[in-house]
């Protein structure tokens, strides 16, 4: 018998399908001498420190760290009888098929049952891009040797170990300084951590920020044919500060009155014709950003509907790719592709119709194809818009216009560059004109949610000019501005921010260094990072904007900078990179983490707080003190207490996890 084991029961059911294996059990799908089974995620997990060390609890620092020599996995209970049924399938099984999704995770997944019950037959790997009919077919045709993706494995363990090294020893050491009794855990984790100082960075630089006035000064002008622009004074560098900007209003004033009634002339004049080629087609980090800047879903929210629209719909291809390029192979597939989408949508015919199949873009490039290529719809023809919800169909119709942008050709657009001389002043001003559409007649480029809303002061609109053409002044516009603070992190800015860490690095050394890598976290995990922080109250919602709780704030004060470096973090992912692709091995990567996390806890040793209050779990307040109140478990449940105790003694009994504020709670 030949055994696939997948994923999940519906990635089980499609490739059966295909297989002719449809003969359902408990267990698996069966026939022609095949069975294919399932997981449902990680069946497996690591066991925890107490199964290494019997004295860990209570947690204290003299035990630490916990550091297992033979690492030891255990079956999840809810999972158990699906992981005892595939090692009944394993003991009749000529020969293995890893069929989990195509990545490290998937990897990890399958071949942990394998090593699990020490199958030692063959392996194989089927590498799927898409779960249609067609895609499946075309993949079991090319199924890879196990060795092809042992590697991928080998860094799944490292991630796997290193996040179980780093999570559970330091968890165990900042609860056992930090926390106070029926707090709860304080969790710290190799990602979750430098993510969290992300964002309590940027905002205390928000709230420390202090506006600092500057002024511009404008200049409505005419040509000889009286058609008006403005243009902008251009501060000399003696008069700017740091930021080229000008701080002294008697500067903008002096300019003012003496151009004021004054001629000017064209110094200089172009007009340049230019082309932006499409951005590329979707990755699920950009799919992200994607989504929260113009859906308002958050990172958890778009992955699941990617996935859903992978496995369910069959409607686009795998999701969880760093990727924004294509195959050049699968470039003769577009007719198909733009036949199937026709039949699914009969609306997108109009813009079918503008695209041209003898374009191929930029992002048709295999050479730069990683794990995955990027988002894109499938070949089904089946696909059923009707049984999307409202937010599947959007993201759907997302991925479908980046997949089109790229046969609409290029966006072309006139720059037109104006320089003035007025009275020994320079003026300057520029203006873009939209000319032929191209792939921006299909969607709206995402935006740099990084980038700062910097004031423009590009003219709408710029006469065509000549050098040396006079000019007349018609109006002055001294302006008065205050710079401004960065922008709060939504969850598409900071799933950014963690691909771009290298932005937010000042060592010049190292920033060269972690350009290139790919950041913090994966593709795969950076939505779950998110989530942890919210459901662990060191960050909150507010509107789109993430921001962090008095709790995560006290938190990475209180923590040494080698916890909460973001840069560490990425360095490590580098070389989880290095061992998926032969450069690093497992052990040793292991060892430097257990070196590093020794150091670390030496660290947290010197600097034991003489108070172990930290934050709290809550965004509530106190009604007496205003500080925060926090959740504490005692002898008759959880209840609340104000964290200025002891000189604020006011406490709340606990309703649905929440303080009910008008009534106190007897503690004897």
């Amino acid at each position: 018998m030949r055994l696939f084991i997948c994923e999940k029961p519906s990635q089980a059911k499609d490739i059966a399908t295909v297989l002719g294996a449809t003969t359902r059990t408990d267990a698996c799908f069966e026939g022609n001498e095949i069975a294919v089974t399932w997981c449902v995620g990680h069946l497996l997990e690591l066991a925890p420190p107490d199964h290494y060390c019997d004295s860990i609890k209570p947690w204290r620092m003299e035990v630490l760290p916990v550091v297992p020599k033979q690492w030891v996995l255990m079956p999840q209970e809810k999972t158990k009888k699906q992981l005892n049924a595939i090692g009944k399938l394993l003991k009749q099984a000529r020969s293995v098929v890893i069929a989990t999704d195509a990545d490290r995770e998937g990897d990890v997944i399958g071949r942990e049952v394998l090593d699990y019950f020490n199958y030692q037959g063959p392996v194989e790997r089927l590498w799927l891009s898409a779960l249609d009919e067609e895609s499946i077919k075309k993949a079991l045709h090319s199924i890879k040797p196990g060795a092809a993706t042992e590697c991928l494995y080998q860094a799944g363990l490292g991630r796997q170990r290193a996040d179980w090294l780093m999570g559970m020893n330091l968890t165990m050491a900042v609860s056992s300084l930090y926390a106070l009794p029926g707090q709860g855990v304080l969790s710290v984790g190799r990602v979750q951590t430098p993510t969290l100082k992300l964002v309590v960075d940027r905002d205390l630089g928000i709230e420390q920020f202090k506006a600092q006035d500057y002024y511009v000064l404008k200049a409505l002008c005419e040509n000889i044919n009286q058609e008006p622009f403005w243009v902008t004074w251009e501060i000399p560098e003696e008069l700017s500060d740091d930021d080229g900007k000008c701080i002294q209003k008697a500067s903008i004033d002096e300019v003012a009155r003496k151009i004021n009634g004054k001629a000017g002339r064209v110094t200089s004049f172009k007009e340049l014709d230019k082309r932006e080629a499409p951005p590329l087609c979707l990755s699920l980090s950009s799919l992200q950003q994607l989504a929260s800047s113009q859906l308002g879903l958050s990172a958890k929210h778009t992955l699941d509907i990617a996935q859903a629209l992978y496995e369910q719909h069959k409607a686009t291809s795998y999701p969880r790719t760093d990727c924004g390029y294509l195959p050049d192979s699968q470039f003769a597939e577009a007719g198909a592709v733009f036949d199937a989408l026709k039949q699914i949508d009969p609306e997108v015919l109009p813009l079918i119709e503008r695209c041209s199949l003898q374009l191929k873009s930029k992002a048709w490039n295999s050479d730069k194809i990683t794990a995955h290529h990027g988002i894109i719809p499938t070949l089904n023809p089946k696909v059923n818009l009707k049984t999307m919800t409202e937010s599947e169909r959007n993201v759907y119709q997302l991925i479908r216009a980046y997949y089109l942008a790229q046969f609409l050709g290029e966006y072309e657009f006139v720059q037109r560059q104006v320089t003035l001389d007025i009275e020994a002043y320079t003026f300057k001003a520029s203006a873009h004109l939209p000319g032929v559409l191209g792939w921006k007649s299909a969607i709206k480029p995402i935006r740099d949610l990084e980038e700062e809303e910097l004031d423009t002061d590009a003219s709408e609109s710029i006469p065509k000019l000549h050098d040396q053409e006079p000019v007349s002044i018609q109006k002055l516009k001294p302006d008065s501005r205050k710079t401004k603070p960065k922008s709060r992190f939504t969850e598409g800015s900071l799933i950014a921010a963690m691909k771009s860490i290298a932005n937010y690095i000042e060592n010049p050394q190292l920033k060269k260094i972690l350009k290139e890598t790919s950041g913090i976290g994966t593709e795969a995990t950076r939505a779950n990072i998110l989530e942890t922080l919210l459901s662990r109250a060191y960050l909150k919602r507010q509107g789109k904007q993430l921001i962090s709780t008095p709790k995560g704030r006290e938190l990475i004060q209180r923590l040494p900078q080698s916890i909460t470096n973001p840069a560490t973090t990425a360095l490590w992912e580098q070389m989880l990179e290095d061992i998926a692709l032969g450069k690093h091995a497992l052990d040793d990567f292991l060892e430097e983490q257990s070196d590093t996390l020794s150091g670390m806890l030496v660290q947290l040793e010197k600097q034991k707080p003489a108070s172990h209050i930290l934050g709290s779990n809550s965004t509530y307040s106190c009604p007496d003190c205003q500080k925060t109140l926090m959740k504490r478990q005692g002898s008759k449940g959880a209840w609340w207490g104000c964290s200025g105790y002891p000189q604020c003694k006011t406490r709340f009994s606990d309703k649905h996890g929440m303080p009910l504020i008008r009534s106190t709670v007897n503690l004897q």
